[in-house]
Formats: structure tokens, sequence, C-alpha cells
């Protein structure tokens, strides 16, 4: 696991100390060593985690003839097979650790190389031939990677925005529609960053540069829902089971301490059981609880602890810990992110790293499965399953005549809702946004992109998997876990399982109110009944009572500062009324509303460019 930046283009020459200070920003993400490569047209770098061939060189890495150099953020979980095919076909490779295999398989099958790698990653690889520079994420978008052409015509990327827009003559304007896509959702969605005119590469793409002039964007894989004949239901478990446990079995491949994260919910406790089964010494599980006990999972966690026989850790969080934690999540996910469980997964993190350095987790299931309360929701299913939670529900048949995207928002939109925006929004801003190509539902491409022969359900899972998974849930993930140095590794994000889970008919994952019913059914062969049945419950914070008891002081001289008053976003006066009149249901509104705030607050000295002034917004 790594953090990894760099330059190609005109500007590349004399951009080793930017690579330097890039990766240096990202030490967290790789403390163990950092490696350099500068040469014609491209200087790359890369902080490293050891976790497989810990021994090794490290990074870059290069072919044969080093006309190929490459860093490399995650891991190839297959790299030990690859190896071997590369060697029958005259390709050897040196050194021990996966990255190396990534090279000699673009050196031996073109940029179609990345549809063999099996695993999570991010890479830059760059052919000194051709000129050409690859920028790829892996197909779930597990692994970050954020790029920016510069007025020279440079090319540069990084694995962390905080890194990126260090580099010199970046231009970092704040982008409107990404404000307001953020609002709406309390992310912002790829291929969108904060900054108008830096980009995620998004997942499962294959991004091609040729001496600094975009050539190329490729889509090398997808989450297909395209309808399937439904097996029998033990067939249907029976693969599911096997799929899931090959999952684990890979990712228990590690030089370092492994553990896994543990909820007490299905999914993470699945995957304990599982890992539990397969290692030879206790597994580490860790664990965070509130005192608040509408909120704490604890004693469930430890439940599953006890009856998988590991060594459970746990941490109570305080206000005061999510107070501490506020601005390390804005620094590490460099943009605004108004996820408040990302609180909990930071001190989950944080325990793990005092005994691990590689975790499993649980992530990636409920996108697949059908397992959020929303599918349940949009489908206007009842919230009671059934007593045979082995039939095929009736009420799983093609949906209603209304539009698929605006009904799937009305579920999915919890930041700030239209209505809402209308009171807040001057018309000064409400008219960049529309200016800049906002304003539109942001989801009806998405939808398009969708097989319209699926089910409703299987569409709104695969917007999903293309959306939610990726820019909130793992992004969540990624840079909680990498803020200490932990390797998070998900088995129900392995292709192969998604690839059959998204074949089969949503009539085995939601029958009736019964979330994940296949996956229960699988769950109970290695977990007790009591634990597979308990209600769902999703890792959250007690938020409300946090804003209205204990935050309201910082919450209200962030909002209610001058310079939030006059960023020319919101009307001062309505701002104002919204903030002092505070109602619990609007707890994750303002919650979004501060965390931008905070953003602009720890940003470095900006441009007149990124805020609308007072005077020229015409605010009241």
């Amino acid at each position: 696991m790594c953090g990894i930046a760099g330059i190609t283009g005109p500007g590349a020459a004399g951009s080793a100390d930017f690579v330097a200070d890039a990766c240096a920003r990202m030490a967290h993400r790789g403390p163990d060593e950092t490696g350099l490569y500068t040469g014609d047209g491209a200087a790359f770098g890369m902080c490293r985690l050891r976790v497989v061939g810990i021994h090794d060189d490290g990074q870059p890495v290069f072919n044969a003839d080093r006309s190929v150099v490459c860093v490399f953020n995650g891991e190839i979980y297959n790299h030990a097979e690859l190896r071997r095919r590369l060697e029958r076909l005259g390709h050897p490779v040196g050194g021990a650790s996966d990255a190396h295999v990534i090279p000699a398989l673009y050196e031996a099958l073109g940029p179609d190389f990345v549809g063999d790698l099996h695993g999570m990653f991010a890479i830059a690889l760059y052919d000194t031939r051709a000129r050409r520079l690859l920028l790829i994420t892996d197909r779930a978008g597990k692994k970050p990677l954020f790029h920016s052409r510069r007025p020279d015509g440079s090319v540069v990327f990084a694995s962390e925005l905080t890194a990126l827009t260090a580099c010199p003559d970046l231009d970092t304007e704040v982008d409107p529609v990404a404000v307001d896509l953020y609002l709406s959702h309390r992310v912002v969605p790829a291929p969108h960053t904060i900054h108008r005119h830096v980009r995620k590469v998004p997942p499962a793409t294959v991004l091609s540069f040729e001496d600094g002039r975009p050539a190329e964007e490729r889509r090398y894989w997808r989450y297909d829902f395209t309808p399937a004949e439904t097996p029998p239901w033990e067939e249907a478990a029976d693969r599911v089971d096997t799929l899931l446990r090959t999952a684990v079995a890979d990712r228990l491949g590690a030089e370092v301490p492994l553990g896994a994260m543990l909820s007490g919910g299905l999914d993470s406790s699945l995957v304990v059981a599982l890992a539990a089964r397969q290692t030879r010494t206790p597994l580490h599980t860790f664990s965070v609880g509130f005192e608040q006990q509408a909120f704490d999972e604890s004693a469930h966690a430890r439940t599953v602890a006890e009856y998988c026989g590991t060594e459970h850790h746990s941490y109570r969080i305080g206000v005061q810990d999510a107070l501490d934690a506020v601005d390390r999540i804005i620094r590490h996910t460099g943009e605004p992110y108004a996820f408040p469980s990302a609180i909990a997964a930071y001190y989950m993190y944080k325990l793990a790293r005092e005994h691990v350095t590689v975790t499993l987790t649980g992530d990636g299931s409920d996108e697949i499965f059908c397992g959020y309360g929303r599918y349940r929701v949009f489908a206007g299913l009842p919230s009671v399953a059934p007593a045979d939670a082995h039939r095929v529900d009736a009420d799983l048949v093609a949906g209603g005549a209304t539009d698929i995207a605006d009904r799937y928002r009305a579920v999915l939109v919890d930041g700030l809702r239209d209505g809402l925006k209308g009171q807040l929004y001057t018309p000064e801003f409400r008219d960049r946004v529309a200016a800049a190509g906002g304003t539109a539902n942001p989801l009806r491409a998405r939808f398009a992109d969708t097989s319209g022969s699926a089910h409703e359900l299987d569409r709104a899972m695969q917007v999903d998997c293309g959306f939610w998974l990726p820019d909130a849930q793992l992004v969540k993930i990624d840079r909680m876990a990498m803020a200490h140095s932990v390797e998070p590794r998900s088995p129900f994000l392995d292709h192969r399982l998604v690839e059959y889970v998204t074949s089969l008919s949503p009539s085995l994952k939601l029958v009736g109110g019964d979330e994940k019913a296949i996956l229960k059914h699988v769950a109970r062969r290695y977990l007790p009944a009591g634990i597979v049945g308990r209600r769902k419950q999703e890792l959250a914070v007690p938020l409300e009572e946090w804003l209205g008891r204990h935050m309201r002081p910082l919450i209200e001289t962030t909002l209610l500062s001058d310079a939030c008053l006059t960023r020319g976003y919101f009307r001062p006066d309505a701002l104002r009324r919204f903030v002092t009149e505070f109602r619990p249901e609007h707890s994750y509104a303002l919650w979004t509303l501060f965390m931008l705030e905070r953003w602009h607050t720890l940003r470095p000295a900006t441009s007149d460019t990124d805020v609308l002034t007072a005077a020229g917004a015409g605010l009241s």
C-alpha cells in the first residue's frame, strides 16, 4: 500500500521537488520507505507501506530495459500466478513484490493488461518510447487517483488531493457544480473534485495521455446487473459461499500482522468467521462504541469475537474525540466530506494500528446484496420479513412508470434537499451552478448507463455501485485507514464474487422486508442465528445529540462567521435562521454545511475566484 505522485510532460524535468514534497505529504499512506524516479519526460515518486515483499527494493518499478516505469498503490492478489505466466511468455519478473509484475504485463499485453489483475490498485505507468502516461484504477474504485493538467501542458497526478494541490501553477479554483453536488449527497462524486480543474480517475478506468495530451478514456469493466435466470436457492447460496471463502483467503496473504474490523453487524461478522477459520493464530478484531446505547454495537461485536475466538479490542468514542477528529478527517479527504461515520472509522483504524498493519472489512456487501433500507423504501416493500424467507416475492416485478432517476434521488439525497437549497442559495451562486452545467438531476445520466431491462432495484444498486460505493463508502475506508497507515481489504468487493451476485435476481436478495436474504442464509452456516437475524444497524454516530448539546458553539462560530456569511454561496439572513433555529431533522444538513465551511477554513490562502464577494453577490 502506497501513496503515489508524479508528473509527465514539459514540466517534468524540473519537478522532482514537487514529487518528493507530494510523497512527504502522504507519508501516512506509506511510512516505511520512499522512492523517486526522474527521467526523460517524467518524474515519479512513491511512499510505501510494506505488506508484501517487505525486503524488496520498493518502487518505482521497471520493465527489463527500463523503458517502462511504474508506481502503484494497492495489492495484486494473483501476482504469483501472473509472475509464473509472464516467465512462460519470456518476460521474467524481478523483485519479490506484486508491483513488479505490472510493467512486465504491460510489455507483454499492452494497456489491456489491467483485465488480468485481481485486487485493488491505482497505477501510474509511463512508456518512455511512446511518451504515453497511463492512469488506471481498480474495478470498484477502492484506491484513489487524482490528476490535472498544468498550463504548460504537463500532467500531474497523486493519490491524495492535498498532495496534488501542492503542485506549483495548479489551478485550484472551487467548482460550483461540485459544491452543489456535495451539498446534496455529502460527498463530491467522481469525476469531480472540489477543484474545477482537478479530476478523479473514475473506477475501472484507463486514462491515457500522449505527450501530455489526453488520448483516451476507457472503461474496462462495469457492474453488470443484466437479468439472469434465478438459480435454486441452495445452489445460489453454495456459489456465494465458495466465492466469499475464496475472496477472504486471497486477502489473508501478508508478511505483516493482520486483523479484521468487527462492527457486530452481519457483513463484518461473516468475514471474521471465515477468516478465523483460515488463520493459524487468533485473529485480532476491532470495534468502537458510544456512550449512547442506541448507537453502541460493541456488545454485539464482543459476542461475535467470543464465538469466533478472536483477540478483540474496542474503543469508546466520546464527544471530544469527535471534535478532535473533524479537522483531521478533512485534511485526509482533501475536500468536503460530511459522513459523520468517518469519525467512527477514524478511531477504529487508529485502534487497529496499535496491533496490525492490514485489516479485513465487511464493506461492499450492501450495494450488491440489496442491504440498504432505502432499497426497501424504493421498492415499496413491508418492513417485516415474511416467515418464508425463501419464497420469490411477488412484489419484485418491473416497477412504475414515473421517472426512476427522480424517484431514487428522492430516496438518496440526505444532505440539503432542493427546497432547502432554494431557501439558502444566493441568486448569484444558483446562476453560477447553472452556468457551469449543474442543477439537473445527476442520477439521470447514471441510470441511463444501466440496463433498461433490469429490475428497478438492480438498476438502483448499479447506480450505487458506481457512485455511492466509491465516492462515499470507499473514500471513508481508504482515507481513514491510511490516515493511520493501515491497509484495508474488502472481500465482498472481489470482482468474481461481485460478477456472480450482480447476476442474481433481486428476489434472492430482498425478500419482503428481509434484506440480504441469500447472504443471511450463507451466514447461518458460520454464525449463530441470533447474530445473523439481528436488526441491521449501520455504522453511525449520535450526531443529533452531539449537534444539539455539545457542538453548538463550534457549529455557530463556524457557520455564522463573517467568512462563511460572505462566501457567496448562501444568503446570510437565511443561513443565520437555519443555524440558530436548529431542528434535529436537519442534523445531516447542518453537518454538511459545517464540513464545507471547515474545509474552506483549513485550506491555504486562495484566489479571489474561489468565492463570491459580498459586494459582488448582492448579499442582504
